[in-house]
């Protein structure tokens, strides 16, 4: 997921797009401010934010035709409407007005409605739906219904697998520095159990722990914001949906994931959108089959340099 999609003259329409959005309530504070900075900034250029003339949603339309960049904007939106740590029913209706002018149809829509209303069951549900739709098909193509049991019996602290888990913990023996045997002390010094062990986290989401080590974010509530982004970066299909995701969690405290607390007041706006921006440059989508023990004997700056992630 780029966040770089604006050409030139799309710029300015853009960002005056988004400060309608983070403007609905009739104020724009210093967070919402510093978001459309850094989404100037982004695109190589700056912005005056106090200059941003008002426009309408048709306006935007008649200047971005092109249908992804399109979709960008809406969800650039929708994440704009949450910089404060709620979502205004006034936020979320300048979304659904942009959306609307610019014929996009975005599954998080529904998502800032039932946040509005306080639904939070519903916003876990539709969100975790997404998050796990694409894992959870590419489960069931590779190893059918067995595949999507593993998942499961993962999340449910079940299904413990003595081979599994000692590939992972013989990654201890590799050469120090190396991107196998950081990742073990990663997960050793935190005392995370390993893929195949009893409570660990199942092995087809273990790109996220790989992904800590690859793009050096902690694993506190401020890392796993700032990971998440990074992850949202590098997926190709639908990465927005862990942007949301990650900041319904951390920022706006609605619980989404069984395996984070919920925290509030964690997205810091330059961090989170430099951390996406780290993901989408990314050569490789971890999250599309990939195989950490293609590179775990490599040096861990090695396989950086390789998949081209930004220094952090």
């Amino acid at each position: 997921m780029d966040l770089v999609i604006l050409r030139a003259p799309e710029i300015a329409p853009a960002l005056r797009a988004l400060r309608e959005v983070v403007a609905s309530n009739g104020r724009v504070t210093p967070a919402e401010r510093r978001f459309l900075e850094v989404v100037a900034e982004l695109h190589a250029t700056t912005t005056n934010v106090d200059a941003l003339a008002s426009i309408a949603p048709v306006e935007v339309a008649r200047v971005i035709t092109e249908p992804h960049t399109r979709k960008r904007v809406v969800q650039l939106a929708m994440i704009a409407s949450m910089v404060e740590g709620e979502v205004t029913a006034a936020g979320a209706a300048s979304v659904k007005a942009l959306a609307r002018a610019l014929d996009v149809d975005e599954a998080g829509l529904k998502v800032l409605e039932e946040i509005v209303g306080n639904h939070r069951l519903l916003t876990r549900f539709d969100m975790m739906r997404r998050l796990m739709g694409r894992i959870g098909r590419r489960a069931y193509e590779d190893d059918g219904f067995a595949g999507v049991r593993k998942i499961i019996a993962g999340f449910a602290g079940v299904g413990e697998d003595p081979e599994v888990a000692w590939k992972y913990k013989s990654l201890g023996l590799l050469p120090a520095g190396t991107l196998g045997r950081v990742f073990w002390e990663h997960c050793t010094s935190r005392k995370f159990s390993f893929p195949g062990e009893k409570g660990a986290i199942p092995e087809r989401l273990v790109f996220h722990d790989f992904g800590h080590v690859l793009a050096g974010y902690d694993t506190n509530p401020e890392g796993e914001i700032q990971q998440g982004a990074f992850q949202a970066g590098f997926i190709r299909e639908d990465g927005f949906a862990f942007l949301m995701f990650v900041v319904i969690q951390f920022h706006l405290g609605v619980k989404i994931t069984p395996v984070a607390e919920a925290e509030t007041g964690l997205f810091d706006v330059a961090k989170v959108l430099r951390a996406a921006q780290r993901g989408a440059a990314c050569k490789v989508d971890l999250i599309d089959r990939w195989n950490p023990f293609d590179v775990v004997h490599l040096p861990l700056e090695e396989v950086r340099q390789r998949y081209a992630i930004p220094p952090l």
